[in-house]
């Protein structure tokens, strides 16, 4: 039999209101389009439900720039409140231009805006950002879904990124619970004999980028996604499972160069 894995969209989660239930949202949804979870599924959710659930939507009027705010503001061509709410969830600025904010958020995740976003949020002053602990509710939503269909599970929350040197976005995963992100080849041999030294696979952003496939960026209304068929997961209940997935400093070989 060839190998093969399956992503099943979920249609009918709603609109998402503050203090709903994600996991509750997911299993009504399930039963509603005649679906079940099975053993070692992977669920991979939008963090954007999960920060209108948890009441991370946030009305422009109610920010108060910061002096900071203002210069960036100036520098970047964003509204100076948009900018302030980029800089509460970053711990550094790493480029301001009128192309873009590039920072690193506090948990460590380099990216635009600080992934304040107004896609798919209702009101033209409103954004959302992103969860508090992505790890936390990813972990949260698992034992709860977990509780509710019986069956063992994985958790990835997603977020769309844009790469290095690559043009586009992609999905990306800020939150796991449940499975290793990470697929280490190192020690292996190939297909000839030869040991592997450098394959270190970021398997959770695989699978939240396949999810990406049936979920869309724009309309379509799909938060949530299955990933059936994956036998190279390797479970794991460790916090800050995401974490591994970022670069260390030592490491960063782009910002050393010049």
């Amino acid at each position: 039999m060839a190998r093969s894995i399956t992503v099943i969209g979920l249609e009918r989660i709603g609109l998402v209101k503050k203090g709903d239930s994600v996991a509750q949202l997911i299993v009504g949804s399930i039963q509603d389009e005649g679906l079940v979870l099975e053993d070692n599924d992977v669920v991979v959710i939008s963090q954007k439900i999960i920060s209108k659930a948890d009441g991370l939507t946030i009305d422009l009027s109610t920010v108060k720039p910061s002096q900071r705010a203002k210069q960036i503001s100036k520098r970047s061509g964003k509204d100076a409140r948009l900018v302030e709410l980029i800089l509460k969830d970053s711990s550094k600025v790493l480029r301001v231009d009128k192309q873009m904010l590039v920072v690193m958020r506090k948990d460590g995740f380099v990216c635009l805006n600080a992934g304040v976003d107004k896609s798919n949020v209702n009101g033209r002053q409103f954004y959302t950002i992103l969860p508090l602990d992505s790890d936390a509710s990813a972990t949260k939503i698992r034992i709860e879904l977990e509780r509710l269909t019986g069956k063992r599970l994985s958790v990835i929350v997603g977020d769309t990124y844009s790469r290095p040197q690559r043009v586009g976005q992609t999905e990306y995963a800020i939150g796991v619970s449940g499975l290793n992100p990470i697929e280490d080849y190192r020690g292996r041999g190939d297909l000839f004999g030869y040991e592997l030294k450098f394959k270190y696979v970021a398997l959770a952003d695989e699978i939240a980028a396949a999810a990406e496939l049936v979920m869309g960026q724009g309309s379509e209304g799909v938060p949530v996604a299955i990933v059936r068929g994956l036998t190279r997961i390797e479970r794991s209940e460790r916090a800050g499972l995401s974490k591994r997935l970022l670069l260390q400093k030592q490491r960063d070989i782009f910002s050393k160069s010049g």
